[in-house]
């Protein structure tokens, strides 16, 4: 099973169905959420383990909730315009998708100690907070095309087909489609389709759905200068992928066939194969995945100003433990077209393939820590988080499923730290200007990268109890894209360009 890892970002496997390297592969997808916040702190960055008042806390460091000495409810809204740009074989795609939604809503109740109103030391308050946000937005649209002229979809049913570790509807679909054909003497399966020609193949993969988590918190204030706190998560996720790769080629010739197998039924004029010969074919092939996942988790943090300057901030968030059910169906169809009048004689059409599955994923844990210097007209605040991605854990029914997962996270990831870095400068007593910037490391091993960096600005306005914070995000990452595997004749990746543009608008008000 560990050849079916060796691409990155493991495309091939939302058509190969249910495996342990497909649990691997969304783990990770699953075991990196944002940081649910205001659009005052997505402006800076995200940089707020040090920095405390804001309903960001609720489901960061929940330490910051000391920090409010009146009650506070906001909504934050949020608009995705997603770009994407592909290269495959040298031919350059675009696509895009919008997107408005809910991102963020809370609101901290502040209880301050009675006894201790008119005095600045001991516990001056015990907070509470409750609140939801979107940390994940799966929306995306993978869209390329290419004239591949070193390989062929039928490479992969080939050597699908002649594997017992593949689900064998790949060498059904193959066969049944006159797309591969048997040599009996021998025993294995080929191509039927020429490898010494063009393909012009396309994919297009959708994705949507998105990641949350709904958090109730607790935090103390102690003398002003010690902040403690204490969060439990309510995780959850849905996610869909609606993949469709497609393929225009052209059959072996009689010279090509006779030199694999000069008994093939496709060299016998009586047999339906031999209509096939110099045909031209078209495929298509798609699959689409529903996965679902609910959880929990825990975060301490704590904050210490040891003087009316510097604030230092650390909180450690435990793994989530997810329950997650699988839902994919798959199915395959392809056509046999005269090449003289481009009208298809033969039609294969498969039936749909369903596979459920149910399983257990363990996220990393997670650890930040973070610095903050305020100004009497701004404040600096930086953070650095370590995430070990080796600690991830899937668990099914199965015990040799179960072995190989561990065995692909151990051989793919590693532990990785990401920064984030903020601002925030008052223009004018009631308007705020904020930047920031964020850098997730690298979670794989040696071979394989996948960066990602966020630039943000935004503007905050207060009048009296209510305030309206405006944020413009820019988040960019690349990656590559295998549109199906094949060991002997492997195709380019495509490479993938994306830059997601947000806007966040967040309203509140004080009471």
């Amino acid at each position: 099973m560990n050849k079916k890892i060796t691409s990155f970002l493991l495309s091939a496997l939302c058509m190969i169905g249910i495996s342990q390297a497909q649990y691997v592969e969304d783990g990770l997808l699953f075991s990196q959420p944002e940081l649910g916040s205001t659009a005052r702190f997505k402006a800076m960055g995200n940089a707020n383990t040090s920095l405390g008042g804001d309903l960001s806390s609720i489901t960061s460091n929940p330490a910051g909730l000391g920090f409010f000495n009146t009650s506070d409810a906001g909504l934050s809204f949020d608009y995705l315009n997603m770009q994407s740009k592909s290269s495959y074989y040298g031919t350059s795609t675009t696509g895009s998708k919008e997107k408005f939604s809910l991102s963020q809503a809370g609101a901290v109740f502040h209880m301050p100690v009675r006894s201790r109103v008119s005095r600045n030391t001991g516990w001056l308050n015990f907070n509470i907070g409750i609140g939801y946000a979107k940390t994940n937005d799966f929306n995306s649209t993978i869209d390329f095309i290419g004239e591949n002229n070193t390989s062929s979809y039928t490479n992969f049913l080939a050597e699908a087909a002649n594997d017992a570790s593949y689900d064998p509807v790949f060498g059904d679909w193959g066969f049944k489609s006159y797309l591969l054909d048997f040599h009996e003497g021998q025993g294995f399966y080929y191509p039927a389709a020429s490898e010494s020609v063009t393909n012009s193949q396309g994919n297009l993969d959708k994705r949507t759905g998105n990641q949350f988590q709904t958090n109730i918190a607790f935090g103390a204030n102690y003398s002003n200068k010690f902040y403690v706190g204490a969060s439990i998560g309510i995780a959850g996720f849905s996610y869909t992928k609606d993949r469709r790769f497609d393929e225009i080629g052209f059959m072996k010739d009689e010279n090509e066939i006779r030199a694999i197998n000069p008994n093939s039924d496709f060299l016998d004029p009586s047999h339906e194969a031999y209509d096939f010969v110099y045909a031209d074919y078209e495929l298509s092939s798609s699959g689409i995945q529903k996965t679902n996942g609910t959880g929990f988790n825990g975060t301490l943090g704590v904050i210490y100003k040891p003087d009316n300057m510097f604030q230092i901030g650390f909180s450690a968030t435990s793994p989530t433990w997810y329950t997650v059910t699988d839902d994919y169906s798959m199915y395959f169809d392809s056509w046999m077209v005269d090449p003289e009048t481009n009208e298809a004689f033969f039609e294969y059409a498969s039936n749909e393939e369903l596979y459920y599955d149910e399983y257990k994923l363990r996220t990393p844990y997670r650890l930040n820590a973070g610095v903050s210097a305020l100004f009497t007209e701004g404040l600096i605040s930086a953070d650095v988080e370590y995430i070990d991605y080796a600690s991830m854990r899937v668990t099914t029914d199965y015990a040799d499923v179960n072995a190989a997962s561990d065995e692909d996270i151990n051989n793919l990831y590693q532990s990785a730290v990401n920064f984030r870095l903020g601002g925030e400068y008052r223009l004018a007593p009631d308007f705020l200007l904020r930047a920031g910037y964020n850098y997730r490391g690298n979670p794989y091993k040696e071979g394989l990268a996948s960066t990602a960096q966020t630039i943000s600005g935004g503007l905050g306005y207060r009048i009296n109890n209510t305030y309206i914070d405006l944020t413009y995000l820019n988040h960019r990452y690349d990656m590559e894209y295998t549109p199906y595997q094949s060991i002997d004749y492997p195709p380019n990746t495509a490479s993938i360009e994306n830059s997601r543009n947000n806007v966040f608008l967040t309203v509140g008000f004080k009471f």
